[in-house]
């Protein structure tokens, strides 16, 4: 269903310099197959390349659902999100980036249809698949091999859990509340789903409906980006500590110590590449669990 009524689900697409992928993040969207409204709110920041071409024509042909805001200078990616933010109107909110994209036309469907069903969920996820540009890399796969299909703050403190960007459906009044300090921060995701887990239990759907891009042009990828994550991510952990009373003070101080393994490792892979494993037969082990994993969703997907 996609009128001029009042949409259920705002789907925000932030996008700069994504000329490359722009059209398949959008039509991944546009195929949803849904039985309500809903409105997609793009955040074009400027590009230099065709981005903004491409969105506006998808804007004129899609009026009814798409709208896309611009602007004549780069305002950055906190103020791309906020005023994107901002212009939603639909009970459930969720970020699809313009690199990354969904797969399955139920996607939306199904995790409405899973909130709808449980009002004391404050956001649902899944798995995706990753796809890399740098065909020197290992492939990975974005989420752990099993989760229940409830999760509470301490499932998520204790995991490390690190929820796929586009896969995230969360109820809008949520994201509303977050605090001031978020427009201090470099990374919105970790503040996102532990401000989502602090209002209820987070849903897990095992199923695979999106992927997550990772190529030069998007975040991550040298040792000054890894650097600029890690810092912002300590940065992030301790501000949630505090703004919720250190109620969750042992489980943050264990999750960061985690992390802190997982930076370690990042910058090894980065200096090492695949023999980078070598130094760690725990995380090859814990890779080739995941590629198993994988090889059985793929074979659940197809055998359909």
């Amino acid at each position: 269903m996609r009128d001029n009524a009042q949409p259920l689900v705002s789907v925000r697409v932030i996008t700069y310099n994504h000329e490359k992928y722009i059209a398949q993040c959008l039509e991944g969207i546009l195929m949803q197959r849904v039985n309500f409204p809903f409105e997609v709110i793009v955040g074009e920041d400027c590009s230099t390349d065709r981005t903004r071409e491409i969105v506006l024509a998808y804007g004129q042909k899609y009026p009814e659902i798409i709208r896309v805001i611009i602007s004549e200078n780069n305002v950055g990616g906190f103020r791309n999100v906020l005023r994107v933010q901002q212009a939603c109107r639909g009970k459930y909110n969720i970020l699809c980036e313009g690199d990354d994209y969904w797969i399955d036309p139920l996607k939306l469907q199904k995790q409405v249809d899973f909130m709808e069903a449980h009002l004391e969920v404050s956001m649902c996820f899944h798995d995706a698949f990753v796809v890399r540009s740098d065909k020197s890399a290992m492939p990975d796969y974005a989420c752990l091999p099993a989760l229940p299909e409830r999760l509470t703050i301490g499932d998520l403190l204790r995991l490390n859990l690190v929820i796929p960007t586009a896969s995230a459906l969360a109820r809008s009044e949520i994201l509303a509340s977050l605090p001031e300090w978020r427009k201090d921060i470099r990374y919105g995701d970790l503040l996102f789903r532990l401000w989502c887990a602090q209002h209820g239990d987070l849903g897990y759907l095992g199923e695979v409906m999106s992927v997550y891009r990772v190529h030069p042009g998007g975040m991550m990828i040298s040792n000054h980006s890894l650097e600029l994550h890690y810092s912002s991510v300590i940065d992030i952990y301790r501000r949630f500590d505090i703004e919720t009373g250190r109620q969750y003070s042992d489980l943050i101080k264990q999750a960061i110590k985690g992390f802190n393994e997982e930076y370690r490792f990042e910058l090894i892979k980065k200096r090492l590449g695949w023999f980078g494993f070598l130094l760690r037969p725990d995380k090859a082990i814990e890779r080739l669990q995941k590629y198993a994993n994988l090889f059985k969703r793929y074979r659940k997907m197809y055998s359909r």
